[in-house]
């Protein structure tokens, strides 16, 4: 959180060192436009607007599920580890390797429904080969 806002700080902050001078050397409204619209550009580029319009289509749904639980177990794992809890990291580690397990089964297969729903088809689960 913090490094996003100082990432957006500098970028405000350097589309004010740009602006500023062009706009108070070059009297034309012309050059100053090119020149925000320019920014403004390098701006959503940089906060990834492409990637916040256009998301990334999975096929593998289930495996990154099982994933994103994974990383989700490793953080309990690390917490119950600075409080000094072995009981609960006992129970954590039990529970990541179920969830090992989930994404051994999860490997290779797809799931093609939200790829087939962007062009119009229907579809569930295969399994590649």
């Amino acid at each position: 959180m913090v490094r996003t806002t100082i990432d957006q700080f500098l970028v405000i902050l350097g589309v004010i060192v740009i602006v500023i001078p062009v706009a108070l050397l070059d009297r034309s409204g012309a050059v100053l436009v090119t020149v925000l619209i320019g920014v403004s550009m390098v701006a959503l580029g940089i906060w990834r607007l492409g990637h916040r319009i256009l998301p990334e289509r999975r096929v593998f749904i289930g495996l990154r599920s099982e994933v994103d639980d994974f990383l989700r177990l490793v953080r309990r794992l690390n917490n119950y580890g600075l409080e000094g809890d072995a009981e609960r990291m006992t129970e954590v580690k039990a529970s990541m390797h179920d969830c090992i397990e989930r994404m051994a089964s999860n490997a290779g297969v797809l799931d093609m429904t939200e790829f087939l729903e962007g062009s119009g088809g229907g579809g569930g689960r295969e399994g590649r080969g």
